[in-house]
């Protein structure tokens, strides 16, 4: 009996326990969960490398960069003085480009916009205008006034050129900017690349409407890595990188003076193939036009190796006449001090017209650069020889020595 009650009395007393601590835990206040740190939001303003000050709505329905490309330069001419050259000495600013670039609503929905001061051509104040779409990394699409897709060092920014030109050859051979249509995108990471449009085939700011217009392809392969967005191996790649390109386009142009073609491009302009060229053909005759290049390049441990090789074709549709012309470069260059001090060779040379002997013009440049802030701080020293050869005399041979720094935040 004493047993039993003793049992239920160790029992009633568990019971009364568990009460008392249930209503202990009821009477406490809920404890507040500790609340997750939150991601702290992109800055309105911001900088960034290579495209300026950079601007944001917290929304993210709007991402607006602006930036500008500042060169100024000091050349010194030495001209040939066997056929009447002098000396001279020359300032000026050789480039000042606005750029803005950014999207609108939706990442997908990107635009741009350039301008460039330097010129005194009010057609010329115009470079870039577009808006582009993209669904997929192998289907995006482009339209506006920007650079056709040919040639490789054509493609690159002024800003981010080896040397303070592009080659001989590049300039004699390009079309440079005009308004189109592009569809382009890569394959495969990157390993395949293409570029298809159509364009107007008059040039840049310059309208045409007319039965022809200027298809333009440019094809790449890149094996081994990437090339970075600067001639210089000034990402000092630590493997190698390889890649292959291809392009071409056809065109037709009207004589319209006896002096100059419809078309504001490099290739028809004084300084191209076609327009030194101008005078074989009649006047108001339709000229068809077929130009191809390819190229390559290559980098590794700071040192960087490209060439490029053109071909340009034009006939005359009244008169039959035809015109070959060739040209190429081969440039390579090393960094003494890595990502800092930059040395460069190059060799160009153009054949404006196959059927002239003599006819050809070399260049061979030497560069050092040195990036005190890669390439938005950088200056320039350039030394270059031309040889023009003469048909009915002696070979001419000019220099020129140019200082040219750049401000391109």
């Amino acid at each position: 009996m004493r047993r039993r009650r003793a049992i239920l009395a160790y029992v009633g007393l568990l019971a009364a326990a568990a009460l008392k601590a249930q209503a202990t835990a009821e009477s406490a206040p809920t404890p507040t969960p500790t609340p997750k740190p939150e991601k702290p939001a992109e800055k309105p303003i911001s900088y960034v490398e290579g495209r300026g000050i950079v601007f944001r709505t917290p929304d993210n329905m709007f991402e607006g960069s602006l930036g500008f490309n500042l060169q100024t330069r000091y050349t010194n001419f030495d001209i040939d003085d066997r056929f009447g050259g002098i000396d001279a000495n020359q300032f000026r600013v050789r480039r000042f480009k606005l750029f803005m670039n950014g999207f609108f609503f939706d990442p997908r929905l990107t635009w741009r916009l350039q301008l460039a001061f330097e010129s005194s051509v009010a057609s010329r104040t115009l470079d870039d205008a577009w808006l582009g779409w993209k669904f997929a990394d192998a289907a995006q699409i482009q339209m506006g006034q920007y650079k056709t897709p040919y040639s490789r060092q054509e493609l690159y920014n002024d800003g981010v050129l080896q040397f303070p030109e592009r080659s001989l050859a590049t300039d004699a051979f390009k079309p440079s900017r005009d308004e189109g249509f592009m569809a382009f995108g890569s394959f495969c990471k990157g390993l395949f690349t293409y570029q298809a449009g159509v364009f107007g085939g008059t040039g840049q700011s310059n309208l045409r409407t007319n039965e022809s217009v200027m298809p333009v392809v440019r094809l790449v392969a890149n094996p081994i890595g990437t090339m970075g967005a600067s001639e210089a191996d000034i990402q000092n790649h630590k493997e190698p990188a390889l890649s292959f390109g291809a392009n071409g386009f056809t065109n037709t142009l009207r004589k319209l003076t006896d002096v100059a073609f419809e078309a504001d491009l490099n290739y028809a302009g004084p300084a191209g193939w076609l327009g030194r060229n101008v005078g074989l053909f009649q006047l108001g005759e339709k000229v068809d036009i077929k130009s191809w290049g390819v190229d390559a390049q290559f980098k590794w441990h700071g040192f960087s190796l490209q060439g490029e090789g053109f071909w340009g074709q034009a006939e005359g549709q009244t008169s039959g006449v035809r015109l070959y012309a060739y040209g190429y470069y081969v440039q390579g260059g090393y960094f003494i001090l890595p990502e800092k001090l930059d040395i460069a060779g190059r060799y160009s040379y153009v054949d404006y017209n196959r059927s002239v002997a003599r006819g050809g013009f070399a260049v061979i440049s030497a560069a050092t650069s040195y990036y005190f802030r890669r390439n938005s701080l950088k200056v320039v020293l350039d030394y270059s020889r031309t040889h023009r050869k003469r048909p009915n005399g002696e070979p001419a041979n000019d220099n020129a020595f140019i200082v040219q720094a750049q401000l391109m935040p």
